[in-house]
């Protein structure tokens, strides 16, 4: 048991870094409130071929180069920055936060993998957990902040559009349009979930050492066996 926490933990830890930054991270929803409407955005994004869509999903690392990289789509226009100014203290806080649960779980791998005083290693590898879990909450809290602005249309939406999609008509359609959902998606689902995992998974090992399973040998009693005279008795 202690070679597969071992081996399990740094793997578990590692694997959640790769799934918190390249899957989907944000999830966004456009539409209108009137269904009549809704219905017929919905007919022309299936119509568009891709050219426009009512749903846009990021990953941290698409959106870290988003802001690094994305450049105005015509001759000067807003950068993703400048379009995004309302939200981008929340943006670099939320960046800081996931840099930190990073280390959160690389810590966790070095220690689970590396210490050699089992005590001290469990107990270090929850304490860990925990503080990651914290640091999700604070994820939660800064970019229900950021969902809000946007939700209540303090970004352009058409600028952010054009900017994403290059395209004018996907733009031109925002003047029916709105964002209506902004949620956490898939990523941060993820890495939640592992902190919780391995939580639970360095009780259990913690438990099977202490009480290791010991399959349990039932003795019965032999009865006395018999043996049986051939004879007659003399008389």
């Amino acid at each position: 048991m202690k070679l597969a926490y071992r081996i399990v933990t740094p793997i578990l830890s590692v694997g959640a870094i790769a799934l918190g930054l390249f899957l989907k991270m944000f999830y966004f929803a456009i539409g209108n409130a009137d269904e009549q409407i809704g219905t017929l955005i919905n007919a022309v994004a299936q119509l568009s071929q891709g050219k426009i869509s009512t749903t846009y999903e990021y990953s941290v690392f698409e959106l870290f180069k988003m802001v690094i990289n994305a450049k105005p789509a015509e001759e000067g226009g807003k950068t993703f920055t400048e379009i995004c100014s309302a939200i981008m203290p929340h943006l670099i806080s939320f960046f800081v936060v996931i840099v930190l649960v990073v280390g959160v779980f690389l810590a966790i791998a070095v220690i689970s993998a590396a210490m050699k005083d089992l005590k001290k290693q469990r107990k270090t590898v929850i304490i860990l957990s925990v503080v990651g879990l914290a640091l999700l909450f604070v994820c939660i809290l800064i970019t229900n902040a950021a969902f809000m602005k946007i939700i209540d249309g303090e970004i352009s939406l058409s600028e952010l559009l054009t900017l994403v999609s290059g395209n004018a008509l996907a733009a031109l359609a925002t003047i029916v349009v709105s964002v209506t959902q902004a949620t956490l998606s898939a990523g941060f689902y993820a890495m939640f979930g592992i902190f919780m995992f391995i939580i639970m998974w360095t009780i259990l090992a913690n438990y099977i050492e202490k009480s290791p399973i010991q399959v349990k040998k039932t003795y019965r009693r032999k009865k006395p066996f018999r043996r049986l005279s051939v004879g007659s008795k003399k008389k």
